[in-house]
């Protein structure tokens, strides 16, 4: 009988075909290969090779496309990217060296990094480790940055801190960098820009493909590399620089999310703490934008049977959406409402992501409470979400079904329709021989009875005072 132990990881086997390959590879092909070296008894053994793939941090591949991978060391290879030198490098000769880190493999040791010049010779470098002390909300504590002294290849090129220094990948395993110094007399401003934008629209498609609203940064910048038209030409800035410009992103070190995206508690945390307002992407209302209608039809997300219409004026906020809203839902309104934009994700007809656009709280406050509805950017067709009740969470779908001019003499925000109420007899007022429109649900008695169980105002007040029990919404 083999000896288990000596059967290869899923691990092993990747990386070793991924070091053998010299091109893309068939997602079925890789699939063949693997279960020929490591035979799987499971009912889907190919999706265990699958998951592993997925795995991005242990995976040597990434997915050009859904149905083809190739090697991490391929898509890096020949990699370029630009870096002002700045005044710490023209003066000083320093480079920071983590500033290569998401060019390498993960975790890989700084100082092991090797730079040759144009022509692959090395350029001979001290190291040379600076403590700096960082500030966050847990209090502040000491980070060590570890530079690169190039003032001995720097000096003899007469650099200027205008000047770019432009490094190229040639080993992404071994960490080997090419370095070369373009003046700031002989860039090319035009095409740089359209090279930085590029990128930033490989890394916001990658973004968009995501089943998160989130990307590592270590597998989608080789994506957006083997994706890269002319990788080897005319290099855009370093991907952190191209991403600040753009405006559509918010990044740390290690990820990358939608610069309106959701926040974690720890942001939400840091927002309150600074005072800085949540990222939302609204745009400037001009007066005629102000005295438009906007006609949306809310409807209840778990039934959509149920929907009002309400029509707003553009100049008109939150607040007030929330207020007729309520109105016309007979809603409680001793309670938050929360909206949201939903934005279709690229290619995804049913996918969304949700932009926080504030919340607005029974006295007609709040974070979203001044967000004027043109400002949203909405178009005739597209969708918030609004949550009522953000403990019962009765949740909403708002489609904008027009925009249009005001009437004369119109008051705004006001209800325009809704759907034919179908109404609940109560339970116990029918066993008594009465018809009365039932306006409560019994959750308790529904669960014990299995059956949903539909109460008036006077029989809810019978029997029902420690149930769980909510409104009825018609």
């Amino acid at each position: 009988m083999p000896d288990p132990s000596s059967s290869p990881t899923y691990e092993t086997i990747l990386n070793e075909l991924a070091a053998s390959l010299t091109g893309p590879i068939p997602l079925d092909d890789l699939m063949q290969y693997v279960l020929a070296r490591k035979p799987s008894s499971a009912k889907n053994p190919r999706q265990a090779v699958r998951e592993k793939l997925r795995q991005t941090y242990r995976s040597p591949f990434i997915f050009l496309d859904p149905k083809t991978l190739l090697p991490i060391h391929l898509a890096m290879q020949g990699a370029r990217f630009r870096m002002p030198l700045g005044r710490s490098g023209a003066e000083r000769g320093q480079i920071e060296i983590s500033r290569f880190d998401s060019y390498l493999p993960l975790h890989f040791n700084r100082e092991a990094v090797q730079l040759v010049d144009a022509k692959g010779n090395p350029i001979a470098m001290s190291l040379r480790s600076i403590s700096q002390k960082i500030d966050t909300l847990l209090g502040m504590y000491e980070e060590t940055a570890l530079f690169a002294d190039l003032s001995a290849w720097l000096r003899p090129q007469k650099v200027t801190r205008h000047d770019d220094l432009l490094v190229t990948v040639l080993d992404w395993q071994n960490g080997v960098f090419q370095l070369e110094i373009e003046p700031h007399k002989k860039r090319n401003p035009t095409l740089i820009q359209a090279r930085d934008r590029l990128l930033a629209d490989l890394l916001y498609a990658i973004l968009e493909e995501a089943y998160d609203e989130r990307i590592w940064v270590h597998n989608a910048l080789p994506v957006a590399y083997a994706r890269l038209p002319d990788k080897a030409g005319c290099p855009p800035h370093h991907w952190q620089i191209v991403l600040q410009k753009d405006g559509r992103f918010r990044f740390d070190d290690h990820q990358i999310k939608y610069a309106d995206g959701r926040l974690s508690p720890i942001e939400y945390i840091f927002l309150e703490q600074t005072g800085q307002p949540l990222p939302r992407r609204l745009q400037p209302v001009t007066k005629a934008q102000e005295k438009l209608v906007y006609r949306f039809k809310a409807a209840l997300k778990h039934n959509p049977r149920i929907w009002r219409q309400v029509e707003i004026l553009g100049g008109q906020t939150l607040a007030d959406l929330n207020a007729i809203l309520v109105d016309a839902f007979n809603h409680e309104f001793d309670h938050m409402g929360g909206f949201w934009k939903l934005v279709p994700r690229q290619g995804a007809r049913t996918r969304y992501r949700e932009v926080e656009l504030g919340s607005v709280d029974p006295l007609g406050e709040g974070d979203g409470a001044d967000v004027r509805i043109a400002a949203i950017g909405l178009k005739e067709g597209e969708q918030l979400k609004y949550v009522f009740d953000f403990g019962d969470w009765i949740e909403h779908t708002l489609t904008l079904e027009a925009i249009y001019p005001a009437e004369e003499g119109v008051s705004y925000p006001r209800k325009v329709a809704r759907n034919k109420p179908r109404y609940f007899d109560c339970v116990t007022c029918r066993e008594n021989g009465k018809k009365t429109i039932a306006l409560w649900s019994c959750i308790t008695c529904s669960s014990e009875q299995a059956r949903d169980l539909y109460y008036c105002d006077d029989c809810i007040a019978r029997g029902h005072e420690d149930h769980y029990v909510v409104e009825i919404i018609y």
